[in-house]
């Protein structure tokens, strides 16, 4: 119901010093939701934790629709600013979080899956199909139009990342 909790057993040994605990969505109340509404815009928070400190590490989703159209990848550090504060990510407990801009998203199903590696280092751990939800486009531009609109998109999240 719009959030995915990790159990220890699905968490593998190989992913030490991170471990995930969770992926949700949440609309622009802070509500966790499994159905969004496309005129908002949506959150998505990843919280996890790292035993030790990484170099290198970045946290990202990928956005796919439910029949595994990819529509984009993004990372906590594709910013630049994050790239270089988050240069060695020390331990703690972190959530990092990006914004899906409103009248970004149609009506359908998505999946969201998630991503923590190291480029070309390690890759620590990733879920491809970590949580689905919906979009009600509800009030949305463009729905006198009776098609269902199409495309593929690149955007800048606006990640923030903070230790909890």
């Amino acid at each position: 119901a719009g959030e995915r909790i990790w159990t220890e057993d699905e968490i593998p040994e190989s992913a030490a010093p991170f471990k995930p605990l969770a992926i949700r969505i949440k609309d622009k109340e802070g509500r966790i939701v499994d159905v969004a509404r496309s005129a908002e815009a949506l959150t998505v928070e990843v919280e996890y934790e790292i035993k030790k400190d990484i170099q290198g590490l970045r946290v990202g989703i990928y956005l796919q629709t439910s029949q595994g159209a990819y529509l984009f990848t993004a990372f906590d550090t594709d910013m630049a600013e994050n790239y270089e504060k988050y240069g060695v990510r020390k331990s703690g407990r972190y959530i990092s979080r990006c914004e899906i801009p409103a009248h970004f998203l149609n009506e359908r199903k998505y999946v969201l899956g998630m991503n923590a590696s190291s480029y070309r280092v390690k890759s620590y751990f990733t879920d491809e199909h970590a949580l689905s939800f919906g979009v009600d486009t509800a009030g949305a531009p463009g729905k006198q139009w009776m098609e269902r609109r199409t495309g593929v998109v690149r955007p800048d999240l606006g990640w923030k990342i903070e230790k909890v």
